[in-house]
C-alpha cells in the first residue's frame, strides 16, 4: 500500500485532524483579536480588563495557542506518515511504538510549556487583583489620622515597607491577595506570627463553611504568605503638586491614588520554568536550587475618599409639605 492509497475512513480521519488544527489556530487568532475589542467596549479602568489585555497575558495566550496547534499538527503528521504501515501483517505494533517514541519528547515539552503559560496567565490576573485590593485599602487608610507621624491624607512611601502603619496595611492587602498563587516549597521559611494569623483565618473560614482543612495546609499556607511578602513590592504614587500649596504631599479628597504592585511569580513547571527564565522578566530565585521566577507588574488607581469635617445641613422650602 503506497502513501497515496487510503481507505475512505482513513481519508476522513486525516482530514479531520488537519481541520481540528485549523480550528484551534483560528480560535486562538479570534481570541487575541477579541480581547482588545472587549477592552474598548468595557471600562478600561477595571482591573480584570487591564489584566486580560496586558502584554504578558496576551503573550502567554499566543504561546498557548501555538503550542496547542503544534500538538495537533504533530499528531496529525505522525498519523499521516505512519498510515501505510498500519495494515495487518506489516508490523503495526512496532510502528506504533516508534511513532510514540518520536512524538513523546516534543509533545511533552509542548505540554509543559502550555501548563506554565496557563499558570503565568493566572498569576498575571492575580497580580492585577492585588493592585486593586491594595489601592482600595490605600484610599481608606490615607484619610486616617495617626498623629504627627502619619497625619490625615498623608502617606509616607519610603524604602521600608513596614515603617508606617498605613503603608504596612496597604502592602498586607496586596500580599494576602498574592498568597494563594505563591510558592509553598519547603525551602521557603514560614511567615511566623503573621503566618499563624493567616492560617487561623483560613481555618475559621473553612469551619464556617463546614469544611475540614487539609492536614498539610498549616505550614504550606504560612510559607505561601512568607513568599508573597518577600517577593511583593508596593509603591504608592505621589499626590499632585500644586503651586503655593502649603500642604505639600497631601492627598486631596477625590484625588486619584495610584498603587503599583511588583511581584516575582514562582515558575513551578519543571523544564518549562528554565525556558521562561530566559524570557523578559525571568529571574533566578534565592532559595532552593534551580528555582526561577518572572517579574509581574500591575498598577491601579482610585479616588481618595478624604475626610469630611462637617455635616451637610439639608434645607427645604417652607411650603414643601
Amino acid at each position: 500500500m503506497s502513501g497515496q492509497d487510503e481507505t475512505p475512513s482513513q481519508a476522513k480521519t486525516n482530514r479531520g485532524m488537519f481541520v481540528l488544527a485549523g480550528c484551534v489556530g483560528l480560535a486562538g487568532c479570534l481570541a487575541l483579536v477579541a480581547w482588545p475589542l472587549a477592552a474598548s467596549v468595557g471600562p478600561r479602568s477595571h482591573w480584570l480588563v487591564q489584566a486580560l489585555t496586558s502584554r504578558l497575558f496576551l503573550s502567554c495566550a499566543a504561546l498557548l495557542v501555538v503550542c496547542a496547534v503544534g500538538v495537533v499538527a504533530i499528531v496529525g503528521m505522525l498519523w499521516h506518515v505512519g498510515r501505510p504501515y498500519r495494515t495487518p501483517g506489516r508490523g503495526e505494533q512496532g510502528v506504533a511504538i516508534l511513532e510514540f517514541a518520536m512524538a513523546l519528547p516534543i509533545l511533552l515539552m509542548l505540554s509543559l510549556l502550555m501548563a506554565q503559560a496557563s499558570l503565568v496567565m493566572v498569576g498575571n490576573v492575580i497580580v492585577h487583583y492585588s493592585a486593586f485590593c491594595a489601592v482600595r485599602t490605600a484610599i481608606v487608610m490615607i484619610p486616617q489620622d495617626y498623629g504627627s507621624s502619619e497625619p490625615r491624607n498623608f502617606i509616607f512611601d519610603d524604602d521600608g515597607d513596614d515603617t508606617t502603619t498605613k503603608k504596612y496595611k496597604v502592602k498586607l492587602s496586596a500580599v494576602t491577595a498574592m498568597a494563594p498563587v505563591s510558592c509553598g516549597s519547603e525551602d521557603v521559611m514560614p511567615a511566623g506570627d503573621g503566618g499563624d494569623a493567616y492560617v487561623d483565618g483560613v481555618t475559621r473560614f473553612l469551619s464556617l463553611q463546614d469544611l475540614e482543612q487539609p492536614k498539610w495546609a498549616d505550614e504550606r499556607l504560612s510559607r505561601k504568605l512568607s513568599y508573597a511578602k518577600a517577593h511583593t513590592e508596593v509603591t504608592i504614587g505621589e499626590p499632585i503638586a500644586r503651586p503655593g500649596d502649603e500642604d505639600d504631599g497631601c492627598f486631596q479628597a477625590n484625588e486619584n491614588v495610584r498603587v503599583t504592585v511588583n511581584h516575582t511569580f514562582y515558575l513551578s513547571v519543571p523544564t518549562a520554568a528554565k525556558i521562561f527564565r530566559y524570557l523578559p522578566g525571568g529571574v533566578d530565585l534565592t532559595f532552593g536550587e534551580g528555582e526561577y521566577g518572572t517579574k509581574m507588574t500591575a498598577s491601579y488607581a482610585m479616588p481618595n475618599e478624604g475626610v469630611q469635617d462637617y455635616v451637610d445641613v439639608e434645607t427645604f422650602p417652607q411650603d414643601a409639605r
